[in-house]
């Protein structure tokens, strides 16, 4: 491939007016051969620079996929550079509200996530939002793959009102082509459902520290119409309920058709159990144990009489658990993270709560385990099912890991006297 991609190269010097096989440079990006493809792209660079100079629209291409390489190659500074000066070029070019600028603004959008600089990832991710909207209309479905990236990018950041919002846009779109009960509709439907989630169920146990409504920067954004609840049940409820209701009709339809197979049959089925677990449980959550005790049964039965290994009932699954906030960073830089776990046992209920709270192990002794029995109080499982429904589940067993910095003194003792031994239970189920 080095050798190709030598070739590649000395070709494009000797004659810029050939056509650059970017499509085989992002292949090998991917394939993990990212340093061959800088070196070509640099000289592609080069070669239209001198051909067409320094403001061609042709540099726009290869400059994005030197980005993506350096990106590989770990080196966000040099990418954010080349991202931003193909950024310019497209817009000089194109215009300022050209919608092929997206795809840049989506990696500078990646970049800045990856580094943790949120606020400007959400910027970028809005403004990208903004120029599709701009081109293809709030009501076309066309801004439908847009409307989800950017409200799951909100939901990811407890931004739970502004993706509701662009949800059902998203569905009053769909509704006005008279698509609101096809496959289309689903991601929105589950969407909204989520951010109910979301709102009664925070992703810490601190909720405090949230403002969801400063953290949309779009200007036609109107929350006006969404306000904060304690608990939206119905409302997540119907978008579940009409979830299944799509899917079922999808497996009717088809199994009325003779050219179906048996793998696209059997794709359907789980796709409708898969529906109406969620739906399963949005119950158990909002603690309306006997309906999500009927669907989990009801469930059991039709998977086991299947063979659809779509999900495995012998044991509980973790639901919701509000993460713990971690040991504070201290503000001597010499003192060097390393790893704390906490292990607790416990039954687990029908109910999905849990009982008989009981700390295994804890290290460091007593950092973490008092937040974490605190917080599973909190917790909601799935609980074990049979044939008779959900039941008890005794003696499970939860591990929390989490980063802590010890003094010098503690972090030698600790690998003097390693514990893993305790930490490494074969019974150990950690949160999805």
């Amino acid at each position: 491939m080095a050798l190709i991609a030598s070739a590649f190269s000395t070709h494009a010097a000797e004659n810029t007016g050939a056509s650059y096989d970017l499509d085989y440079l992002t292949l090998q990006i991917q394939s993990a051969e990212a340093e061959q493809a800088r070196t070509t792209l640099e000289q592609i660079v080069t070669d239209i620079k001198t051909a067409q100079g320094r403001y061609a629209y042709a540099l726009v291409a290869p400059l994005t996929l030197l980005g993506d390489a350096q990106m590989a190659l770990k080196e966000p500074d040099l990418a954010a550079d080349n991202y931003a000066h193909a950024l310019h070029l497209s817009r000089s070019n194109l215009g300022l509200f050209a919608p092929s600028q997206v795809d840049i603004v989506y990696r500078q959008a990646a970049l800045n996530t990856a580094a943790g600089d949120l606020l400007v990832a959400r910027q970028r991710e809005e403004y990208a939002f903004e120029v599709l909207q701009r081109h293809h209309g709030q009501t076309s479905l066309n801004l439908l793959p847009a409307i989800k990236r950017l409200g799951e990018f909100y939901q990811r950041s407890y931004n739970f009102l502004g993706a509701r919002v662009l949800f059902k846009q998203a569905l009053a779109a769909l509704e006005a082509q008279n698509r609101q009960t096809s496959e289309a509709a689903i991601p929105y439907l589950q969407g909204v459902a989520k951010t109910y989630l979301t709102e009664r169920f925070p992703p810490y146990y601190n909720e405090s520290q949230f403002d969801s409504r400063a953290q949309s920067g779009l200007r036609d954004l109107d929350l006006s119409g969404e306000y904060v609840s304690i608990s939206n049940f119905p409302a997540g409820e119907r978008a579940l309920q009409a979830v299944v209701t799509i899917r079922q009709q999808s497996l009717d339809r088809a199994l009325l058709d003779p050219d179906i197979d048996d793998d696209e049959s059997i794709g359907l089925s789980r796709a409708v159990h898969a529906a109406m677990l969620d739906l399963a449980d949005w119950h158990q959550m909002f603690g309306h144990i006997r309906e999500a005790r009927a669907l989990y049964k009801h469930l059991f039965a039709e998977i086991s009489a299947a063979q659809n290994a779509l999900v495995a009932f012998d044991q509980p699954k973790l639901l919701y658990f509000p993460k713990p906030k971690d040991p504070r960073r201290p503000n001597d830089f010499r003192r060097l993270p390393t790893k704390g776990a906490v292990e607790v046992q416990f039954d687990v209920m029908p109910t999905g709560r849990v009982r008989k709270l009981e700390t295994i192990t804890s290290v460091p002794d007593g950092l973490m385990d008092f937040q974490v029995r605190r917080n599973l109080r909190d917790a909601v499982f799935r609980p074990a099912v049979n044939a008779d429904g959900p039941l008890t589940s005794e003696a499970f067993s939860y591990r929390y890991e989490f980063e802590h910095y010890p003094k010098q003194d503690d972090a030698q003792s600790n690998i003097a006297t390693p514990n893993a031994s305790v930490l490494d239970k074969d019974q150990t189920h950690e949160a999805e």
